[in-house]
């Protein structure tokens, strides 16, 4: 019998050391995954990260992956889904009444990817009811039950945060891996537009949702991504443009929004200080920091919500026809407002969103810039169960920074950068290139070695 301290132990290590020790055969997939179900008895009470465990199907995974050959990277990890994506005989139920009981009879291409690498999944994480927001109300915050989450990836990254498992899967429409992320103080990696295939997962936009690995480091996020990514033939979505190969951060240009992009967005002085000390940070790090004009997220909110909405309304409209009435109050008067769009409303909103998108690229090409660093939320953790910030809803009032991104189908990297004065975690993000995530990894390993905020963990 593992001892209560041992236990500890694994659970603290980073998914890349957890991995080596099975492949290794220093501790065996069973240990692991014990160490973390234990945990999670321990700290479920207070963090609610699942929707669902299946610990007897983990723990029988597990004891085949002890009696076989290293099937690949993750070979007996322990990670967790969020509760969009499909696992073959498992309710995916997204937090809504609506799908209560639904049981896929297939694996999303993605959670296949898991299981062929080795993965253990341990259960399903919660979310923003059909992802459509930036709290998880079932979930708490680890560094302070009475703070939010984020969303709609809380669960996962709350199960990170509190060491339950080592690696998670989140989907990303204009914020929801790296606003969690950054509320959480763990890793998230928002993934350029078509390079993870979402079939298989509920979605509410074609054009902005994005499935992308969690993890509490850059390097664990870099190694779930090399899983998950590449194209699939039954994501029509999915391209077949492949990864571009990692930059040394020792050849970069990193490039720091001016005022302009700040312009109409009220900014807490802790995360901007937290930002301009990671950009310091950085100077040791990249080949030359420097300004850049980098458009203002105001171009794009407007139409980013109409095409979101609009997109929502018919990918769910099966849904509603169905079952209107067991879908939330506050999701249903969205898609509500998404189906009352007009067609020519939206179709001029994409082509203002394709301009905009030129213009982030433009950034890249014309100004010597590889990367962008901005803040992930303007604003802290808010309360949990608050669903407006100064009288403004969550969802304009906390995504100013990371919607543009998916606007402008750009990948980003949410990592940790420091602590408010109450103790709770702000974290910032780099935006890179389309298929530049290995680069942002990269980077985000450069900033982790030469800082300790990713290592630091909640007491529960």
């Amino acid at each position: 019998m593992t001892s209560a301290a041992e236990r500890t132990r694994l659970t603290g290590l980073t998914l890349a050391e957890a991995a080596r020790a099975v492949r290794s055969r220093e501790i065996s997939a069973a240990e692991l995954l014990d160490a973390c179900l234990a945990r999670i008895d321990q700290t479920e009470p207070s963090v609610r990260s699942f929707a669902s465990l299946q610990a007897e199907a983990a723990r029988v995974a597990a004891s085949e992956l002890d009696r076989s050959e290293v099937r690949g990277p993750l070979h007996g990890v322990p990670v967790a889904l969020k509760d969009l994506f499909f696992t073959q005989d498992v309710p995916t139920e997204a937090n809504c009444e609506a799908l209560r009981g639904f049981v896929p009879d297939r694996d999303a291409t993605v959670t296949a990817r898991l299981r062929e690498a080795g993965a253990v999944i341990v259960g399903k994480t919660n979310t923003h009811e059909l992802a459509f927001g930036v709290s998880c109300p079932a979930s708490h915050n680890p560094w302070d039950a009475g703070r939010s989450t984020g969303g709609s990836s809380g669960g996962s990254a709350a199960a990170l945060a509190a060491h339950q498992v080592f690696g998670a899967l989140g989907s990303d429409t204009g914020g929801s891996v790296r606003i969690p992320s950054n509320c959480c103080g763990t890793t998230g990696i928002k993934t350029t537009r078509g390079l993870v295939p979402r079939d298989g997962v509920h979605l509410i936009s074609w054009t902005y949702d994005t499935v992308g690995p969690m993890a509490r480091t850059a390097e664990d996020c870099g190694i779930l991504l090399e899983v998950i990514a590449g194209h699939a033939p039954d994501d029509p979505y999915s391209v077949k443009t492949a990864l571009s190969d990692a930059r040394h951060p020792g050849e970069l240009t990193l490039g720091v929004p001016g005022d302009s992009f700040f312009d109409g967005i009220e900014t807490d002085a802790q995360v901007r200080a937290v930002m301009d000390a990671a950009a310091d940070e950085l100077r040791a790090l990249v080949r030359r920091v420097q300004p850049a004009q980098v458009p203002n997220s105001a171009d794009h909110a407007e139409i980013g919500l109409a095409i979101v909405i609009a997109e929502a309304a018919a990918l769910l409209e099966g849904l509603r026809a169905e079952h209107d009435e067991l879908i939330g109050e506050e999701v249903r008067g969205v898609l509500e407002a998404g189906a009352a769009i007009a067609g020519t409303a939206v179709s001029g909103a994409q082509a203002q969103r394709v301009a905009f998108e030129r213009a982030c690229l433009d950034v890249f090409d014309d100004q010597g810039v590889d990367l962008i660093i901005a803040p992930v939320n303007p604003n802290q953790a808010v309360p949990h169960g608050a669903s407006e910030l100064n009288g403004v809803p969550l969802i304009p009032a906390t995504t100013q920074f990371t919607f543009p991104v998916n606007g402008a189908g750009l990948p980003a990297i949410a990592l940790p950068g420091g602590f408010a004065a109450d103790g709770l975690p702000i974290g910032f993000q780099l935006i890179g290139r389309p298929f530049a995530e290995r680069t942002l990894v990269a980077v985000g390993e450069a900033f982790q070695r030469a800082t300790d905020h990713h290592a630091q963990a909640p007491e529960l």
